[in-house]
């Protein structure tokens, strides 16, 4: 019974970084691509600003952009990937 919950908390966490990565992908990709100003898409954008903005701009006070090049959000990634990687093998035993 044990190791089936470390194996559902494992997945848990396995799914969080999945979601997480995605929604820092769609940040990303905003400032690229105009997707207008209609009322859906203003509300995926809010949400997106309070969730993965704050994370980003904390990286971008030790991590200065490079001119045009933002690198926060790529070493965000690798970041969430490692430390997914990390208690992934901790709940796992």
């Amino acid at each position: 019974m044990i190791e089936l919950d470390r194996a559902l908390a494992a997945t848990f966490v396995s799914s969080l970084t999945i979601v997480y990565t995605i929604m820092i992908v769609a940040y990303a990709l905003q400032s690229f691509i105009p997707l207008g100003y209609s009322a859906p898409v203003m509300a995926v954008r809010r949400f997106l600003d309070d969730t993965v903005a704050p994370l980003l701009m904390w990286l971008r006070r030790f991590i200065p952009p490079l001119g045009p090049i933002d690198l926060s959000a790529m070493v965000a990634l690798f970041g969430l990937w490692i430390l997914s990687g990390i208690l992934q093998r901790i709940i796992a035993g």
